[in-house]
């Protein structure tokens, strides 16, 4: 038999729709799969062994405050009148000047378990919220420190008995979920800031829910007090000013003395003045601490996946490129690309159930494509800004 070069060229077509479809179903495989197990997951929550009514443990909720005033008139209420036997609730003024110290003395003679305290203006070389962390959780009493934020809400009031439902014997820490309002995103890019918060957290989550966790959110994150001292508490990354959650979890947490918790009434969420800012900000800073945790392996797969996305799509556009003439392959193609989108769309907004994440539609695939080129970018940016996360004694 003689090849013709026509002949090759349907041969290398045939390849390539093959590597396309068995790319496709990998690909896919992956994404139903974390699907799966977040799903499996939020459902065994139910059945799982908690701390009884009489074992709950006592917890101090540290609120880090700098400047949020309007913040903490709307939502510290909400943390002071949890349905919970015993606790307080310690805020932490880091040298704020709008307000703040005014609103906390008018409010402390109503609250019997407000507590407030204040970190030192002058400092060097040091991370002020660490630092104003170290206070907070030097000034509690309890058995067990629930850091938040004052910025962010509490959905229910029984998020306390969410959370240290989870401390029986032998967990020191508990992985609380945040995310920030979505509905208060209104600006350009908000879909995707939706997609990849979520991815992010889906990183995380899985790795937790593998026995692997190596971060955690600094507005939703509970430990026992004496874990964090027998640690040294932040003395290992003094030299960052942030990671007082994925650095330290990484320190201190692993899969027999941590649980990750998911219900909705154990949730916060995080308002932002701007949330493209703070976006962009939390990468930056993520980005840079991500050298700094317990596993890459969650980063690796992520990569491998893009890679495999990029071939995938790359296959298709050979395919039609050689034998563009041919209906067959460019119908072969399409359907190729229909499915693939669809078996990415599918998955995805099942974990954004699970998560409390407005679902998304046509834009997923096109994200996947996206983000590693941002990411990218941020890789490359936090290169320049490398010591804007390093603490200075200029500072």
């Amino acid at each position: 038999m003689i090849f013709s070069f026509e002949t090759l060229n349907i041969l290398y077509v045939y390849v390539l729709l093959g590597v396309a479809v068995l790319l496709t179903v990998v690909c896919s495989a992956v994404l139903w799969r974390r699907a799966a197990r977040l799903r499996k997951f939020t459902a065994s929550e139910a059945s799982r062994e908690y701390v009884d009514e009489e074992h709950l443990p006592s917890v101090s909720v540290v609120v880090y405050a700098h400047n949020e005033c309007e913040n903490l008139e709307r939502f510290l209420p909400l943390l002071l009148h949890q349905d919970y036997p015993d606790f307080d609730v310690v805020v932490v003024d880091d040298a704020s000047f709008d307000g703040t110290r005014d609103l906390l003395s008018d409010m402390l003679p109503h609250f019997s378990n407000l507590r407030v305290t204040f970190a030192p203006e002058a400092t060097r070389s040091l991370s002020r919220k660490k630092l104003a962390l170290t206070i907070g959780i030097k000034a509690s009493q309890k058995e067990v420190v629930l850091t938040t934020n004052a910025n962010c809400r509490v959905m229910s009031d029984q998020w306390l008995r969410s959370m240290m439902r989870n401390f029986v014997p032998g967990i020191d820490v508990v992985l609380g979920f945040s995310h920030y309002r979505y509905r208060k995103d209104t600006s350009g890019g908000r879909f995707y800031r939706v997609f990849d918060s979520v991815v992010t957290s889906l990183q995380w989550v899985g790795s937790a829910i593998k026995g692997k966790p190596y971060r955690g959110i600094s507005d939703n994150l509970a430990y026992r007090r004496e874990v964090f001292f027998q640690h040294s508490g932040f003395s290992k990354s003094l030299d960052l000013k942030f990671g007082d959650d994925d650095v330290f979890v990484s320190e201190i947490a692993d899969g027999t003395n941590t649980r990750l918790e998911l219900a909705p009434e154990s949730q916060v969420q995080t308002y932002y003045d701007n949330v493209p800012k703070a976006h962009h900000l939390l990468k930056l800073r993520r980005d840079y601490t991500t050298q700094f945790v317990s596993t890459k392996a969650p980063f690796y797969a992520q990569a491998f996946f893009s890679w495999m996305n990029y071939l995938r799509l790359g296959a298709l556009i050979a395919a039609v490129a050689i034998d563009y003439t041919n209906v067959f392959t460019i119908s072969a193609s399409a359907l190729l690309l229909i499915l693939s989108w669809v078996m990415v769309i599918l998955p995805f907004n099942r974990c954004c159930q699970a998560l409390q994440a407005p679902g998304l539609t046509l834009s997923v695939p096109l994200f996947y494509l996206w983000r590693p080129v941002l990411t990218l970018y941020y890789r490359m940016r936090g290169i320049s800004t490398r010591k804007t996360n390093l603490t200075s004694m200029y500072e």
